[in-house]
């Protein structure tokens, strides 16, 4: 005979699961036919994000400070970091909180909240792209950003912030990745450019750009497919709800006509007791 399994008083997948939805879950307790609860919640999502990848942020930078390069000034920013982070994030639950119904408002913490994102993958980047072992690292904090704004399914959004990332991209890698400046070495531009166009750092500028765009690409037609996904199932959801609002309707209505109906027999049929007691009696 098999003995059944007690159910464990401590379910770690359950509690695991529990507190991602709570918070990282971007349906949790929400009507998806409401645009303005899906946004904020979505805000919301976004908000724990940002604390976490501040979180990571900090870690990152720390270990930087503890590597034998660590200087005084990494130290002074790992340990401004975290205060900063816990600032951001009271910032951003206060603006998201203002008005959860007000779709303006929440529009407008979206896009705070997509400019932080990126904004702070490339600090991170112009802080750490001089360090050897950490360059790469911190260049995928770009691919991080855009994955992350992604997350809101909106394609203006995600059509923005990249316009926004392949610029800054551009600036990075000419300024701060090769020192464009120093390339120049005093030449005019047509002196310049001809021979820059041979140059090995040349190549490199272009197929990081055109790795970037291919994944914007990739993103953006995840994001265009989730976008119509969520469209038809909040479609197919008030379709549902107007047929179920239609099918009660028409049965309260079928049940208001038949205990009428039996209530008009039941007069009837009294009224003709009371003619024949009333002719028994004559």
């Amino acid at each position: 005979m098999v003995k059944e399994k007690k159910p464990s008083i401590f379910n770690f997948k359950a509690l695991g699961k529990g507190i991602f939805a709570r918070f990282f879950g971007f349906e949790q307790g929400v009507d998806i036919t409401n645009d303005v609860a899906v946004l904020y919640r979505r805000n919301v999502v976004i908000k724990n994000i940002i604390f976490v990848s501040n979180l990571m942020y900090s870690i990152i930078l720390l270990i930087l400070s503890l590597s034998t390069e660590g200087s005084v000034t990494d130290w002074v920013v790992s340990v401004i970091a975290l205060p900063l982070t816990y600032v951001i994030n009271k910032l951003l639950k206060k603006l998201i909180n203002m008005d959860p119904n007000d779709k303006t408002k929440q529009s407008v913490a979206m896009y705070v909240a997509a400019f932080y994102i990126f904004f702070s993958s490339v600090l991170i980047y112009a802080r750490l792209y001089q360090k050897e072992y950490f360059e790469t690292g911190a260049y995928i904090l770009m691919y991080y950003a855009v994955v992350v704004i992604s997350l809101y399914q909106e394609k203006k959004l995600l059509a923005s912030s990249f316009q926004g990332l392949l610029a800054l991209l551009t600036v990075i890698h000419l300024i701060w990745t090769y020192n464009f400046q120093g390339l120049v070495n005093g030449q005019t531009l047509f002196e310049f450019l001809p021979q820059f166009l041979r140059l090995p750092e040349f190549s490199d500028i272009l197929l990081r750009t055109l790795l970037f765009i291919l994944f914007y690409f990739v993103v953006y037609a995840i994001v265009s497919m989730g976008q119509y996904m969520q469209e038809e199932r909040k479609k197919e959801l008030i379709k549902r709800r107007q047929v179920q609002n239609d099918f009660s309707h028409i049965v309260g209505d079928l049940f208001s006509v038949v205990f009428s109906s039996s209530y008009t027999l039941m007069d009837k049929r009294h009224a003709n007791q009371v003619q024949l007691m009333s002719e028994k009696l004559g």
